[in-house]
């Protein structure tokens, strides 16, 4: 009996140690961290100041993931690209998204991506946290969500829009060049999750002048509705008829509601 008795007082003891850690505050890192600094807390790496970039040991399927060499050392950089701030009702959201990339040094000295193939790019992730009280509240934190950039560089442009209610989107406009033509695509991302994804510019300007048969250009405006979380599109421009070389405008409009749930 008395065995029975210690053991449930231990079942009790324990459930109860469980439930306070299931329940206590996250942890927090002070509010004077850096994003630099707080991102090598949470890459457990360490921070070179001469390369701006947080260098940390990959396994082996992170070596995969990030297109590393496999079989060298093991070692991913990661840099800050910047830090939004977005209101969320009464709390401020801080959003720092960063860039990683298995880098060497080439012949020239040159700090570079080891993967410079033209449509090598950069995996890209973020941090999504909170600041309370002197303390930094991490929220979501994912290493990579998408692959944007050429040549192994960053060739994107970054901006958050905030449809409220939650709704801050990721804009990343990424340009590529190949063939005569210039293409610029820009996708949006929820908490990493892509929504849209669309080529929102584009000419053919290496291979025609804007004046031949054939040549034809492109834009792309963006509005947005806070009511219904969506993105309204404009497109215009125009091309040259290939057989009367008469000029034809281009003009669309389309809107696409942004969910939780579905793209």
């Amino acid at each position: 009996m008395k065995t029975i008795r210690l053991i449930k007082i231990f079942c009790i003891m324990s459930l109860t140690l469980l439930s306070l850690s299931l329940y206590s505050s996250p942890e927090g890192y002070p509010k004077s961290y850096s994003p630099e600094e707080l991102l090598q807390k949470m890459l457990s790496g360490e921070c070179l100041s001469n390369y701006k970039a947080v260098k940390w040991y990959g396994t082996p399927g992170d070596i995969h993931e990030f297109n590393g060499l496999l079989g060298e050392n093991g070692i991913l950089y990661s840099f800050i690209d910047t830090t939004f701030i977005v209101q969320r009702g009464s709390d401020t959201m801080y959003y720092t998204v960063f860039r990683t990339a298995p880098m060497i040094i080439n012949e020239d000295g040159d700090f570079v991506n080891s993967n410079n193939c033209h449509v090598c790019g950069v995996n890209i992730g973020y941090i999504s946290y909170t600041i309370e009280n002197d303390s930094i509240y991490i929220f979501k934190f994912k290493r990579s969500f998408a692959t944007h950039g050429s040549f192994g560089e960053k060739s994107y442009d970054l901006s958050m829009v905030n449809l409220g209610d939650g709704y801050e989107l990721l804009k990343v406009d990424d340009i590529y060049e190949g063939m005569g033509t210039t293409s610029f695509i820009t996708r949006f991302y929820l908490d990493g999750e892509l929504k849209l994804s669309m080529i929102s510019a584009e000419n053919n300007r290496g291979s025609r002048d804007n004046n031949q048969n054939g040549y034809y250009e492109f834009t792309s405006d963006f509005s947005y509705d806070n009511n219904d979380r969506s993105i309204i599109i404009k497109q215009s421009g125009y091309r040259i008829d290939e057989r009367r070389g008469r000029k034809k405008p281009i003009f669309k409009i389309h809107k696409t509601t942004i969910d939780n749930y579905s793209f």
